[in-house]
């Protein structure tokens, strides 16, 4: 069902340990679980749902409440929620991560000794009420539909995870068909057939249905009672008639109380930005890079802070002067722009290089316009194919063993070259493969995580270069100036990776390793893959 229209401000009440919970069951079949061993799981769905109310429901006014201490409950019934499974260690220790995450959100935690989490979203969505503000109450909890009323809502968040289950909306609209009665004798209706999640008895015999028929008879749990020798069914007549007490035990245990001693403080409550700085250093130790990318420090200020000269070189005589000045280095940090991330059926679209820091070059050969038009060779266009006479120095110095080579992913780059003839030689450093040596339990190793964790630089992403879905363009038919920033970032951030890695690889004495055993190796992996696999073909048309 669609959300109820919007006709005042809207305060949006999370009940948080059913969110958490939520959150890390999704995942149960496949946890997330960071390079330190930490279980993430919980940490990731409350933020992904946080993110969602955020941007897609935009509340005025936003809460997250828990339960604070034993209630009053525990207290008339010992037994309350006795048979509830303990907490998994694994979630309880995740609890404090999503405080902070919570918190990085400038989100308030609304808690009151000695009562729970329902019993404050119901004070609170009363009082809401009296401010002429709608509440949205967070939550799958059935018990909730007792407080649907004008005004009052309900949004069950549903579930990820492999029993995926879509987000969905109760109000005074459909509040009757989800359990068959109206939110005021939601009440009635569970103390009769009680709550097996609370370990509220209900009273036994009565099932749904019974239920449902009994309260369109007669009306409340207390009006039933009072005619319950006029049930005509012998067991539900029994069960009423021996032991009343325990159907209006069950009621009160269900019942969600609307007074506490708690004010609403809209004020406190009203939407701020959140705390992007606090939010990027959490995702950052969650390894979220994901979520640093998209929601830490804003991306144009990030890149403002970096001074750069990206440089589109546009001929022939400029390609000689930049190879000139790699010779005089003796290295250089590159990468390839290619039409596939196969690079076995790549073709090649223009190399980037970078000799310094925030300095890098971009050479473009084989932009096209948007109908596939690719642009000719001169000032305004691309340089002469790789294989020409005036390319041949830089295919030289590509091929140049004593010139090494820097950069991210180099076994990719490696093949693309080589499917237009260049045999990239002088491989010596590749920041993925230095990362995955430092630390091998680093979920990504892509230049965008490493940058933003090492270099605190959010990069462009292809999807922004290209756009997305039907409106994706090739990234040939790009225009070239935006195609030189985006390729000469990589070849900088490359260059960039490779000073701050060095040292460590020095401090933790694995140079050895990586420069005798993962090195050597990319050609090794690159051959094997160029070669591929050859099939015994008489044997594999025998099996079929």
């Amino acid at each position: 069902m669609q959300a109820p229209e919007k006709t005042r401000p809207r305060l949006y009440l999370i009940d948080g340990y059913a969110l958490i919970y939520r959150a890390f069951f999704a995942l149960i079949a496949r946890p997330l679980i960071s390079s330190r061993g930490e279980n993430t799981s919980a940490a990731w769905g409350v933020t992904k749902f946080l993110l969602k109310v955020l941007e897609q429901h935009e509340p005025d006014y936003l809460g997250v409440v828990f339960d604070a201490g034993m209630s009053e409950r525990h207290v008339i019934f010992p037994e309350y929620k006795a048979t509830r499974e303990k907490m998994p260690t694994e979630l309880e220790a995740s609890l404090p991560r999503v405080r902070s995450i919570i918190e990085g959100f400038r989100i308030p935690v609304l808690e009151l000794e000695g009562f729970e989490a329902d019993d404050v979203i119901g004070t609170l969505a009363r009082q809401a009420e009296k401010e002429g503000v709608e509440t949205v109450i967070v939550s799958g909890d059935k018990d909730f539909y007792q407080l649907l009323r004008d005004g009052v809502c309900l949004l069950n968040p549903g579930r990820g995870g492999a029993s995926a289950v879509e987000e969905e909306w109760v109000d005074m609209r459909n509040a009757h068909e989800r359990l068959g009665v109206p939110p005021e004798r939601v009440v009635d209706y569970l103390g009769l057939i009680g709550d097996s999640s609370d370990n509220i008895p209900g009273v036994k015999g009565i099932g749904p249905k019974t239920a449902i028929q009994l309260i369109e008879q007669f009306g409340t749990v207390e009006e039933i009672l009072a005619n319950a020798e006029r049930v005509t069914a012998k067991r539900p007549r029994e069960a009423l008639q021996g032991n009343p007490e325990m159907a209006l035990l069950s009621k009160r245990l269900v019942t969600i109380h609307e007074d506490l001693p708690i004010s609403l403080d809209l004020e406190k409550l009203r939407i701020e930005e959140p705390d992007r700085e606090a939010l990027k250093q959490i995702f950052l130790d969650l390894e979220f890079s994901s979520l640093v990318r998209d929601h830490g420090a804003p991306a144009q200020a990030e890149r403002a802070k970096r001074e750069v000269e990206y440089v589109l070189v546009r001929g022939a005589a400029e390609v000689s002067d930049l190879v000139s000045r790699i010779r005089e280095a003796g290295r250089f940090s590159f990468d390839t722009e290619t039409t596939s991330s196969d690079p076995c059926r790549a073709d090649l679209v223009g190399i980037s290089v970078a000799l310094e820091p925030n300095r890098a070059f971009y050479l473009p050969f084989r932009h096209c316009r948007p109908q596939g038009e690719l642009l000719q060779t001169g000032e305004d266009g691309n340089l002469p194919d790789l294989a020409s006479a005036e390319m041949a120095p830089l295919v030289a110095v590509l091929e140049d063993e004593a010139v090494e080579k820097i950069g991210q992913n180099l076994k990719y780059d490696l093949l693309v070259l080589r499917r237009v003839g260049v045999t990239l030689r002088g491989i010596s450093f590749d920041s993925m493969i230095a990362s995955y040596v430092l630390d091998p339990g680093r979920r990504e190793h892509g230049l965008d995580s490493l940058a933003l964790q090492f270099l605190d630089h959010r990069t462009i992403t292809y999807e922004e270069l290209t756009g997305k879905g039907k409106a994706q363009i090739p990234i040939a038919e790009v225009d070239l100036d935006r195609c030189c920033e985006y390729a000469c970032e990589d070849a900088d951030l490359a260059l960039q990776l490779e000073e701050r890695f060095v040292p460590e690889l020095k401090r933790l004495k694995l140079e050895p390793l990586f420069h005798t055993i993962e090195m050597p190796l990319v050609e090794v992996l690159a051959e094997m893959e160029w070669n591929g696999i050859r099939i015994d073909k008489p044997f594999f048309r025998a099996l079929s």
